[in-house]
């Protein structure tokens, strides 16, 4: 059994990436980097907005960002994943210039096409699917714990135990959605 991992929307606050820093590597796209033949600059640094008059609510991971707390990032390694490439972060209100400790810029590598795309409902969105209602063939998955969906690689998948492991710790904000599972196409 997979899970999307996502998070509830709720979140009060917005991780902002330095403009320009590190512009040319997408690590939303599932794809390893090479810090130095690709020239990545570290740390990774961001500015944290808050909602005018509230405290912060931080989440376990900001997937458009690609940050998660380090908590989370051990608790995925001690579930088994080992694909997840991790870069140095630096992060710092706003507001107030006070550091956010606590948080890594993460890439989750590997994308595998695993989606039954004659079962599942789905809108076109440029070169990928958007997915209303997701079933995958489990039997593509070839068992890995964590990877982002080809044909939409801002889709997260966790394997069950992974997933288990994220809800013994009650991570601020992240969801983990069941995905239907077929072995047809």
């Amino acid at each position: 059994m997979y899970y999307v991992l996502g998070t509830d929307g709720r979140d009060n606050v917005h991780m902002a990436k330095e403009e320009g820093l590190n512009y040319h590597v997408e690590l939303a796209m599932g794809i390893p980097w090479d810090v130095k033949n690709d020239a990545i600059k570290l740390p990774y640094r961001y500015r944290m907005a808050v909602v005018a008059g509230q405290t912060p609510r931080l989440y376990g991971w900001y997937p458009g960002s690609d940050l998660m707390q380090q908590e989370l990032v051990d608790v995925l390694q001690s579930s088994g994943v080992d694909n997840l490439q991790l870069f140095q972060t630096e992060i710092r209100r706003e507001d107030t210039n006070e550091e956010v400790p606590g948080y890594i810029t993460v890439n989750i590598v590997g994308r595998i096409a695993c989606a039954a795309m004659s079962k599942s409902k789905t809108s076109p969105l440029a070169d990928v699917s958007y997915f209303h209602d997701l079933t995958i063939n489990p039997r593509k998955t070839r068992g890995q714990l964590m990877f982002r969906l080809h044909e939409s690689p801002m889709l997260v998948l966790v394997h069950e135990s992974v997933a288990k492991a994220i809800e013994s710790k009650n991570f601020l904000g992240l969801t983990l959605q069941p995905v239907a599972e077929s072995t047809s196409r």
